[in-house]
């Protein structure tokens, strides 16, 4: 076993990871952290390295010196419900919302979100100083007349949800690396599945929508939305 492997078999156990998970949410592919694991892969660039530590809340410098070093979490980072386990595609800002970029669009105003920041936009009162705000377009009408096709949402993907809330839901799909985005209103959360609502469905389609839990990757709150 390798030194990068025992130290990413460890922190996976100890901070009970889901390595496909992690990965995405570290912008790595879904298999990053798995092929670590099963010893495929053990040379990684500087730039994934980066990526990996993020993903192991481990400090990047030390990682890349074959060290475990823990990065503290700020006691400051507002906690998620207890519903949803805290796992956070991350988004950073600098005195701005990044506005991400997102493409494919489907059934019942299915988008995904590409990683890119196609702008910058302002910081509404709610979202200063909260690590991890972002902001993107509204993509089809399934949410009319709450939501027109291309105003723009800020999320706040820390503050807890209830039902009722509007919020952005990214979902695991079949096809590898892929996470499928949702506009809509969230209903409920049991350990089988999730529901949502959207109020303008187009024709054939439900108002409800019902998603495995499992396959639910994050739940993150809409806080705030404007025309641009």
């Amino acid at each position: 076993m390798t030194k990068l492997q025992e130290i990413v078999r460890n922190r996976v156990d100890e901070l009970g990871l889901k390595a496909g998970p992690a990965a995405i949410a570290a912008g790595l592919s879904k298999g990053f952290i798995y092929d670590i694991l099963r010893g495929k892969k053990t040379d990684v660039k500087a730039d994934n390295l980066v990526r990996l530590a993020k993903a192991l809340q481990l400090d990047a410098q030390a990682l890349s010196n074959g060290e475990a070093i823990p990065v503290a979490r700020p006691s400051t980072t507002p906690l998620p419900n207890a519903s949803f386990p805290p796992r956070y595609q991350s988004f950073a800002s600098d005195g701005y919302v990044p506005l991400r970029g997102q493409s494919v669009g489907g059934p019942n105003g299915r988008f995904i979100l590409n990683g890119a920041e196609v702008g910058r936009l302002f910081v509404p009162p709610s979202l200063e100083g909260v690590e991890g705000a972002y902001a993107v377009r509204v993509f089809g009408t399934s949410m009319e007349p709450r939501f027109k096709a291309g105003e723009t949402v800020w999320i706040n993907p820390h503050e807890p949800v209830r039902s009722g809330d509007d919020v952005i839901v990214q979902v695991l799909t079949d096809e590898e690396h892929q996470l499928e985005s949702y506009i809509k209103e969230f209903r409920s959360r049991s350990s089988k599945v999730t529901r949502l609502w959207q109020h303008n469905p187009d024709e054939g389609e439900e108002n409800e929508l019902v998603f495995e839990s499992d396959q639910v990757f994050s739940v993150h709150k809409i806080v705030f939305h404007a025309t641009m």
